[in-house]
């Protein structure tokens, strides 16, 4: 593991999953005396479908500042190569953090609290203070 202030190395999120799946049952009980029985499974498989299509996205290994605004992203997927991105705003949110890209075509991270060592997130918190 890296101690530089600057290399960030991200872990599974168990929260985000946990929040997720609660989010998901939380929306199956509610809609369950709304709908029709078909149409109340059919809307859970749609939920199910969209959820498991969410978690196949590619998940950020490490991304370290470089100078300025860039920053070099790595991936899980070995396929992907390590890509450099501008960050150009680092929103706090207390549970989690987002990195948001100048560049349209990237979709903006989301790191939870429980990705990184405390230490790590309290430099990105930092980060995000004086960004």
């Amino acid at each position: 593991m890296y101690t530089a202030n600057r290399v960030f190395e991200l872990q599974y999120s168990r929260f985000s999953m946990v929040l997720q799946l609660f989010m998901l049952l939380l929306i199956v009980s509610l809609t369950y005396s709304l709908f029709y029985l078909a149409v109340w499974l059919g809307s859970c498989f749609i939920l199910v479908l969209s959820w498991l299509l969410f978690l196949q996205q590619p998940r950020l290994k490490r991304f370290e500042h470089l100078d300025q605004q860039a920053w070099s992203f790595e991936f899980y997927d070995s396929s992907l190569p390590i890509q450099t991105r501008s960050i150009t705003r680092i929103i706090d949110h207390q549970a989690y953090i987002v990195l948001c890209f100048s560049d349209p075509k990237h979709k903006n991270f989301i790191i939870w609290w429980d990705q990184l060592s405390f230490l790590q997130w309290k430099s990105l918190k930092l980060q995000a203070k004086l960004g």
